[in-house]
């Protein structure tokens, strides 16, 4: 029961190391890639036309519509005559 409970405890003990080791690692190499520009939240956007509002319009209702099941009518080449 001993031996079990070393083996937990070290194998626990390792994990933890490791991960502080890999959190190191990572956390250089985030403090050493140059700082990326924020974007603004509030960025002013480009006025929409009505043309812009119409499409997302009906984009959305495409998107909400139900499917619709079609049989299909398999058309064979006949000869003209």
């Amino acid at each position: 029961m001993g031996i079990l409970i070393r083996f937990f405890l070290f194998f626990t003990i390792v994990y933890m190391l490791m991960k502080a080791f890999i959190s190191l690692l990572v956390g250089k190499k985030q403090k050493q890639s140059p700082p990326r520009p924020q974007q603004r939240a509030s960025q002013p956007r480009p006025p929409e036309t009505q043309e812009d509002r119409i499409i997302e319009y009906q984009k959305k209702n495409f998107e909400k519509s139900e499917v619709e099941d079609v049989e299909f009518v398999e058309m064979k080449n006949q000869p003209q005559e």
